[in-house]
């Protein structure tokens, strides 16, 4: 699992607490809202961990506020949970970032948003380091088949997976809000914006100009330096160019493919990657 630092959004003051540990490690300390009463909370600071402890007892699916226990400034979103449509949770990441979680208690939706891919590879490979070190050359490290070689079996990606999301040009991350954002021009040259669900294998998008299906996408864009993510690659199902982002899965960056033509829902990893990775249900796409 990732450890994460994890600082307040306003002041900028840490909010771990390093004499409660959660998962062996300083846990996140919040102070929070229910029922007209305010009390202290601690979080794992693990991605992936569940475990919390509160100064009171919450039932269950019932929603609280989360708010600085420096300097008081609420912690909720306009952003809505995916799964239950409560309000999300939004704290910075100490190396750059953010994370978000849902204020419903029991809902197990949150998700992590690195600004650059470097930082996303550096926490992974902390985590996941057979040495236990760091080097500066993480990318190269990550992707050397020695690497490869200390992996016994291929990782997973789970369908509803939440994909960290990148520019293959600036490394910038391309999540907004809670989707993917992405620059595009249509057969008839007007352009627009393309937002993507960053879910695996949950095919929802929307753009700002129409797309009709069956036809092919001229281009698609970073948003941040507006190179184009379209590559040389034709859609095997259906011949269509195909386009290329980064996501991160637990041991590296993956180079993430998919049809350019709206209606394909063909998507994919590079054989390199496939030697360690598996998409599930990968075979029926």
């Amino acid at each position: 699992m990732l450890y994460l630092r994890m600082k307040c959004p306003y002041c900028g003051s840490s909010l771990m607490d390093e004499n409660k540990l959660i998962d062996g490690k300083p846990s996140l300390k919040l102070k929070m809202k229910y029922n007209g009463n305010e009390f202290f909370g601690w979080l794992s600071g693990m991605y992936g961990s569940y475990k919390h402890e509160e100064e009171m007892n919450i039932p269950k699916s019932e929603i609280v506020q989360f708010f600085c226990p420096e300097c008081g400034k609420e912690l909720l979103t306009e952003a809505h949970c995916d799964k239950c449509d409560a309000h999300m949770v939004s704290i910075l990441l100490e190396e750059g970032g953010k994370v978000r979680f849902c204020s419903r208690n029991g809902c197990s939706n949150h998700y992590i948003e690195f600004k650059k891919a470097e930082v996303a590879l550096k926490l992974l490979y902390e985590a996941y380091s057979y040495e236990g070190s760091i080097h500066e050359d993480i990318g190269e490290k990550i992707r050397s088949s020695a690497y490869y070689d200390d992996i016994e079996k291929k990782e997973i990606i789970r369908n509803g997976t939440f994909l960290f999301t990148y520019c293959p040009h600036c490394q910038k991350s391309l999540i907004k809000g809670n989707e993917i954002e992405l620059e595009i021009t249509n057969s008839k040259g007007e352009k627009g914006t393309l937002h993507l669900s960053p879910y695996l294998n949950v095919f929802k998008h929307r753009s700002t100009i129409r797309l009709e299906v069956g036809e092919e996408i001229e281009d698609i864009n970073c948003p941040h330096c507006k190179k184009s993510i379209v590559i040389d690659d034709k859609c095997p199902e259906c011949g269509s160019k195909t386009a290329k982002i980064l996501v991160t899965s637990s041991v590296k960056l993956v180079d993430f493919r998919f049809c350019t033509k709206p209606g394909c829902k063909w998507h994919g990893i590079s054989d390199l990657d496939e030697s360690i990775i598996m998409l599930e249900d990968s075979k029926e796409w």
